[in-house]
């Protein structure tokens, strides 16, 4: 499977991942289809610095505003960062994937630099997916 992730757009992640450091960030991915073409921040909830939580009410309120959108968007998934790790699904990450048709994508800044990959997850299994 291959996904189109736009280079500003992986830029925004990361830029999203290294502000929110030690926390983990997280956000919503609008596009269509496997076709990505904009990243949205979101406040991450959840307590601590390893894990992250989306805010209900902002995915709520993007859902709303993206039925204005012509032609349409909608939410094709959700990235987060591991602000000390690598970039891949945690078994936490695994079993709270509840969209099993969204993209995944986990920006990594545990080994001094960013990187990034992305996966559907679905099943209690996280298939890696080829960026472009």
């Amino acid at each position: 499977m291959t996904i189109v992730l736009p280079r500003a757009v992986r830029r925004a992640i990361v830029a999203h991942a290294e502000r929110e450091r030690p926390r983990e960030c997280c956000g919503f991915l609008v596009g269509s289809g496997s076709r990505v073409t904009h990243a949205v921040p979101m406040s991450n909830v959840a307590e601590g610095t390893t894990r992250y939580r989306l805010d209900d009410r902002g995915h709520i309120e993007l859902r709303r505003l993206l039925r204005e959108f012509r032609p349409p968007l909608a939410i094709v998934g959700v990235y987060h960062s591991h602000p000390a790790g690598a970039p891949v699904p945690s078994e936490t990450d695994v079993a709270e994937a509840h969209y099993p048709e969204w993209i995944h994508v986990i920006v990594g800044l545990g080994s001094g630099r960013a990187r990034l990959a992305a996966f559907r997850i679905a099943g209690g299994h996280a298939f890696a997916a080829r960026c472009r």
